[in-house]
């Protein structure tokens, strides 16, 4: 297959949504001949990491510091902001569109083989897990960065033997799924815990902290905590197995400087103590994370947050960056995530809200999420596009945020235009 056709096969299995079980993951990787490599005796260091908000950054920043230290790393991001390359990097670099064709070609052989077995045909998310660890495999990955997808327990990702486990943070969302407490949501990221696999966990609600340390009590794990293991001094972070200075994390928003002390903790948690993880977390990149930029003289703060603890972080980010501005919303959200829980915190500071479409098969029509917001935003309008919000926002400061997808568009329209 060509790049374009591999693209427009992985997307025809969107459809499929997901699969939150492990046996035909673990089939996938047995007939692809990559069990040694996932869980055997030559497995890289995988860096696993879960959580409601701020995974993304934390492998972000786990996946510069390797960089950094020397090791030949391999990165996996969930969900793609702006280039579906995104999902499998090697280095600090998107895997090559034909290197990406060339993997998907192979193991697309082995995913139509299992078609007609008991398994049934692979997930779109099974497809690109497998695709990852084939890519890390050929460029000899010796330490990868590894982003859950949804959940933790029987997320596709999952199949991995972890050198050290990250849980982020623990919010409410994807309540239908993972379950409707933090406690419960906490028991299910916590699923990627191992026995005897160190883990490190971000600052967490107590019936969250409690069900995380129960799981790593159980399994004989030891647990770092960000704010109490893990201190936070200035740009100084200090672990119980060393510390680092001169911390500055390239990525914007509230909480960088935690998420980067827990990148941080796992790679000390895991024996990596070099004196280069500093320049890694000051060169990490992570697209649509509080990005902001200019047009036509007017600020454009990008941000992918969808939940409602992600949008009560991003408006105090937005508070402290530009004081009392208010700005132009541009938003949409995908099913699964909680409308009311999202926009309420944005009441203060949006003047005006418009409805971009997403282009993804869990997308919300614009009608629906206007009509949603009508008692929130009165005056919220539909656009037909993408260039079409942008042109409705007019003049004055704009926010993108709501969905990752949506980010994404707005960063390729915003690229056009330049």
């Amino acid at each position: 297959m060509t790049y374009e056709e591999s693209l427009a096969y992985i997307s025809n299995l969107e459809g499929r949504g997901w699969r939150l079980e492990l046996d035909r993951i673990e089939h996938f990787v047995d007939l692809a001949g990559l069990r040694s490599y996932v869980s055997g005796e030559d497995r890289p260091y995988y860096f696993h990491v879960a959580g409601t908000n701020g995974k993304g950054s934390v492998t972000a920043f786990l996946q510069s510091m390797l960089v950094s230290a020397g090791y030949p790393t391999g990165a996996f991001f969930s969900p793609y902001v702006v280039d579906p390359r995104e999902r499998i990097q090697i280095g600090r670099d998107l895997i090559s569109e034909s290197d990406f064709a060339q993997v998907a070609t192979r193991i697309r052989e082995i995913a139509v083989a299992m078609e007609d077995s008991e398994f049934g045909g692979v997930t779109e998310f099974e497809f690109k897990t497998v695709m990852g660890f084939e890519a890390w495999r050929r460029t000899n990955c010796r330490a990868v960065a590894l982003e859950v997808g949804l959940g933790g327990r029987l997320d596709a990702t999952n199949v991995v033997q972890p050198a050290v486990c990250g849980i982020v943070s623990i919010g409410l969302d994807h309540t239908s799924i993972l379950g409707p407490t933090e406690d419960v949501i906490a028991s299910e990221k916590a699923g990627i815990i191992k026995p005897g696999i160190p883990v490190v966990m971000g600052i967490l609600s107590p019936p969250a902290r409690e069900s995380v340390h129960r799981r790593a009590a159980e399994l004989n794990s030891q647990a770092w905590e960000v704010g109490v293991d893990i201190v936070i001094d200035g740009d100084h972070v200090t672990t119980p197995a060393g510390s680092v200075r001169g911390v500055q994390p390239s990525l914007g928003g509230k909480w960088q400087m935690h998420n980067a002390a827990l990148a941080i903790g796992m790679l000390h948690a895991a024996g990596i103590t070099s004196e280069s993880l500093a320049e890694g977390i000051s060169m990490a990149v992570a697209p649509g994370r509080f990005e902001v930029r200019q047009r036509a003289g007017n600020v454009v703060v990008l941000d992918g947050a969808h939940n409602g603890p992600a949008g009560a972080s991003l408006v105090e980010t937005l508070r402290q960056r530009f004081g009392d501005t208010r700005f132009t919303l541009i938003t949409n959200m995908l099913v699964g995530h909680q409308i009311e829980d999202f926009y309420s915190v944005f009441d203060g500071i949006v003047d005006e809200v418009i409805v971009a479409p997403i282009f993804n098969s869990r997308a919300r029509s614009t009608a629906e999420v206007r009509e949603e917001l009508g008692h929130l935003f009165p005056t919220a309008r539909a656009a037909n596009s993408v260039a079409e919000a942008f042109a409705l926002a007019e003049t004055g400061p704009i926010l993108v945020t709501g969905s990752n997808y949506l980010v994404g568009d707005a960063i390729r329209f915003l690229d056009d235009e330049t």
